[in-house]
């Protein structure tokens, strides 16, 4: 394979060991991966400001966020690819009635709003975000809905993924990136995948020119786009089904993306 050049690549369970670091030798891999004429992306469901701390340790031609939904190149404007308001009134609806005692929040890429019956998760910070008192309440002030996110206490992600779809599978994207019962949707279209291809277009970079890196389902249009694909060890069993032809890379912990990284730099 000639060197990519795009290496893209998720955070948590992927780049980032579990206790969320980015090692010393990641880091330096990436930088040589940048003098031999890659651009690094960085892309995740995280918002911006949770992401800043990893990405400018790293010389990234493009950092992807909120799941694709929120980007900027290096030197660039953030842009967005937001669910409409409309859309995201009528989806709070639908899924109001399809998921067992839903709350709603919003990431808007500058701060996060999110109504009572939302139950903050184990990995968020009180600063980052703000209640508010009703959903529609909640469209009206989270501008732009970036991405919507559902928790249901309790009830396990993938039977909440699988009456999402049925039930608004046309009006988003739905996916997640963990287990702790939360949904994450975007605008129809709007994948890691799709928001990396929209980059590569812009550098004129083929899909065989790219590797991605990912752990969860989310990641999975952007593996599946790129050229070549590695599903990390320890991530999401459904990455790791032969019928995706996806690549196997060593677990974060084994700082897995520097790993292939360095195979690639010893092949040019």
């Amino acid at each position: 394979m000639v060197f990519p050049r795009v290496i893209a690549t998720d955070l948590d369970g992927t780049l980032l060991r579990s206790d969320g670091s980015l090692s010393a030798r990641t880091r330096h891999v990436l930088g040589l991966a940048v003098e031999a004429g890659a651009r690094v992306v960085v892309a995740t469901a995280r918002p911006r400001r949770a992401t800043d701390i990893v990405s400018d340790q790293l010389d990234c031609g493009a950092v992807v966020w909120s799941n694709g939904s929120h980007y900027r190149t290096a030197g660039g404007e953030d842009r967005f690819r937001a669910i409409g308001a409309v859309t995201a009134r009528t989806v709070i609806e639908k899924l109001g009635q399809a998921l067992p005692m839903p709350g709603f929040g919003v990431e808007t890429g500058a701060a996060f709003f999110h109504e009572p019956a939302y139950r903050p998760g184990p990995m968020s910070v009180a600063w980052d975000r703000e209640l508010v008192y009703s959903t529609e309440e909640l469209v009206d002030r989270a501008t732009p809905v970036a991405k919507l996110v559902v928790r249901s206490p309790d009830e396990p992600v993938h039977l909440m993924h699988a009456a999402a779809v049925t039930a608004v599978g046309p009006l988003v994207e739905v996916t997640y990136s963990g287990a702790h019962s939360l949904l994450e949707l975007s605008a129809p279209g709007v994948t890691k995948g799709s928001t990396l291809a929209l980059l590569c277009e812009e550098w004129g970079v083929a899909a065989e020119e790219v590797v991605a890196f990912g752990d969860m389902p989310n990641d999975l249009p952007a593996l599946t786009w790129a050229g070549r694909g590695y599903a990390m060890a320890g991530g999401h069993p459904g990455l790791l089904d032969p019928a995706l032809g996806l690549h196997r890379a060593p677990s974060n912990q084994d700082d897995g993306v520097a790993q292939v990284v360095e195979r690639l730099l010893t092949e040019l």
